[in-house]
């Protein structure tokens, strides 16, 4: 009798984290960085450095330009004026006028090699608690705090922006996930155990740990 080896499907993800913080020393008011199966690959920060990791992300980005200018984009101009709009935002909606604040946010997605199917993550936190995140299924906002029910009932209402959203974490991540994969497949397979563990986690925001992390990422990464 012969019998068929079968292949696992193999869960790839692309995830952003994205920070932007006042009142800390030495330490960029805006960092970003970018993680393709949980290994840092691009950093960017408010001191306009951008750094690319690992010679198949190099590669990957090289030959698709447009998304390392994408990555520059959003890093300089669209994600670190936003999130510093929506700073200035909590802060006068939690009657805070100075001292140390933290927003992140998570953003990407996941994608399943044999079905194809692709789930996305974005979340926000602030002052290290969960602040409101989006629910993949619906494309609608949940308010994880009583604070942020008007803002998800104001974005929800915003068929133009659920389109949006359709888009960039569901087709453009994928799409940009497996051009990552295409180049560095060697490198990142993974084993069958880890479908166990690759599903897109909920995300518990704490500022001195996620900010100590990205240095500590950075520092690590090869």
């Amino acid at each position: 009798m012969h019998h068929i080896s079968v292949c696992p499907a193999v869960l790839h993800s692309m995830k952003h984290f994205v920070t932007v913080s006042t009142g800390i020393q030495n330490l960029p008011e805006f960092v970003s960085t970018a993680e393709v199966d949980e290994l840092l690959v691009v950093y960017c920060d408010s001191n306009n450095r951008v750094e690319v990791k690992h010679d198949w992300a190099k590669k990957t980005l090289k030959v698709h330009p447009e998304l390392l200018e994408w990555y520059r984009q959003r890093c300089f101009q669209d994600l670190s004026g936003t999130l510093k709009s929506y700073t200035n935002i909590l802060m006068r909606l939690y009657n805070q006028t100075e001292g140390v604040h933290v927003v992140q946010r998570v953003d990407g997605c996941e994608w399943n090699d044999e079905t194809g199917e692709v789930k996305a993550l974005v979340r926000f936190g602030y002052n290290g608690e969960d602040f409101m995140a989006l629910d993949p299924n619906t494309l609608t906002w949940i308010a994880l705090k009583p604070e942020a029910v008007n803002i998800t009932l104001r974005l929800n209402a915003n068929e133009d922006y659920k389109g949006y959203l359709k888009i960039s974490v569901t087709r453009f991540c994928s799409d940009w996930l497996k051009k990552y994969v295409e180049y560095g497949r060697s490198f990142l397979l993974k084993t069958e155990d880890s479908l166990l563990s690759s599903q897109l986690p909920r995300y518990r925001f704490l500022p001195s740990q996620s900010l100590t992390r990205l240095e500590e990422r950075w520092r690590g990464a090869s």
